[in-house]
């Protein structure tokens, strides 16, 4: 009877080893089954955000191909097309989409690639684009808007927690993951890439500060033009920070809670940040620009014009160029912020002024006339300026800058005035929080 009891014991524990075994196996199994899953759907969400942000950005590039005849430009924006048409068409294929549902926008794709590289070609022997293959852009344009608004529209409709996964049946042909990609009506709402927010913005041309004055401010002094400045004694001193510029940080009260620089070397006000109130706008659009400007003339700084501005809630974004003789000065910009809740300067950001500013000279060999004969015959010139501009490259360089309108579209053109190569093109981009630059 002790025997079979013993049998017995061995027999449970070698079943109970196995059970724990089989449990082990099965709970590793679904460990990495979900892990497979979670990449799985990682990948495919990658590939899907890629295929929209590469529409996004043929649609601007196609755009700003049939606004320019400037050589170096057109190779530039046609390598880009053409390399994102390979990709999209990559992207789209990786997607859990029957292969049957993608033969439309793959011709599409694979057409683009095709026609941009014969163009690509024809440029590079030198030769024009002609008005026919203006109208074959013109065309692609209106097909990958299209598309454009397809895809946006349905990408801002999906949940944040979406799973392309569980919408997905990879037995049936149609499903709702690929029947959202393909089969969207347009709902003519335009979600692009937002890059700049200006002309120029963001362009300290100068390794070497040449914009301040050679003279050494102590904190003393320094905080007694913050009071002059504001307007106000209540001013704590907070700290000195030591970088690029050297500056002297204070804490200011007076409707906002402000926080300012002042440089140790020129006695500068190099930045402002605070954040604007809540509440009901008090002051207008032009309000904001006559404050923006004012507000530089009280820190010591004449012939600064805005050149560029938005308005987001209550806040008004300013960039305030110097303007002297009909020139303007796009490398010594100023970012200003404008409550039009309560009329106060809450932002400043004058690092590009401190930078590059310094006295130049406009400079042309060729007039500005001659500069708008370069310009895509199907663009219409609104506006006119002499400008001095960031190069792309290195340094800046004087330029005539056209501001054009095609379709619903507008582009700022600068045309170098000496060499009349085109040295850059942007367009604006409408989006919920304003007109911005791409």
């Amino acid at each position: 009877m002790k025997k079979n009891n013993n049998l017995l014991y061995v027999f449970i524990t070698i079943l109970g080893s196995c059970s724990i075994i089989f449990l082990c196996l099965f709970l590793s199994y679904l460990n990495t089954s979900n892990n497979y899953k979670t990449q799985l759907e990682n990948n495919y969400k990658k590939s899907f955000y890629e295929v929209v942000s590469n529409i996004n950005n043929m649609e601007v590039d196609i755009s700003k191909i049939v606004a320019t005849k400037d050589s170096n430009a057109l190779r530039e924006l046609l390598s880009q097309l053409y390399s994102n048409s390979n990709l999209t068409v990559n992207n789209l294929n990786l997607l859990p989409i029957n292969y049957s549902k993608l033969t439309k926008i793959n011709s599409f794709l694979n057409t683009m690639s095709g026609y941009s590289y014969s163009l690509m070609n024809k440029i590079y022997l030198g030769n024009d684009i002609t008005t026919d293959d203006y109208k074959q852009l013109d065309d692609l344009h209106t097909t990958i808007l299209e598309i454009k608004y397809d895809l946006n529209y349905y990408m801002s409709n999906l949940k944040y927690d979406y799973n392309i996964l569980d919408n997905i049946d990879f037995k049936e042909e149609a499903n709702d993951f690929s029947a959202g990609v393909i089969d969207t009506e347009s709902s003519n709402a335009e979600l692009p890439s937002l890059i700049y927010d200006g002309p120029f913005s963001e362009s300290v041309l100068n390794k070497d500060i040449v914009g301040l004055d050679d003279v050494e401010f102590s904190q003393l002094e320094a905080e007694e033009k913050v009071k002059n400045i504001f307007e106000t004694q209540n001013v704590r001193y907070i700290n000195f920070t030591q970088g690029k510029f050297e500056t002297y940080n204070f804490e200011v009260v007076t409707g906002s809670r402000l926080s300012v620089s002042i440089t140790k070397k020129g006695g500068f006000l190099l930045s402002i940040t605070s954040f604007g109130n809540v509440g009901e706008n008090k002051y207008s659009y032009e309000d904001g620009v006559q404050i923006a400007e004012s507000f530089a003339k009280k820190v010591g700084i004449d012939n600064m014009y805005s050149v560029w501005t938005q308005v987001t809630g209550n806040i008004q974004y300013i960039n305030l160029a110097k303007i002297v003789n009909s020139v303007i000065y796009y490398s010594d910009l100023i970012k200003v912020k404008i409550d039009l809740t309560s009329g106060q300067v809450v932002g400043w950001e004058a690092t590009n002024y401190a930078t590059n500013n310094q006295d130049r000279t406009f400079t042309s060999s060729i007039s500005i006339t001659q500069a708008q004969d370069k310009l895509s015959e199907i663009l219409e010139v609104k506006e006119r300026n002499y400008c001095i501009i960031p190069d792309k490259y290195v340094g800046e360089l004087s330029a005539y800058e056209f501001i054009c309108t095609w379709k619903n579209y507008t582009y700022y053109i600068y045309i170098d005035s000496n060499t009349g190569e085109e040295a850059n093109i942007l367009r604006v981009i409408n989006t919920t929080n304003g007109d911005l630059l791409e």
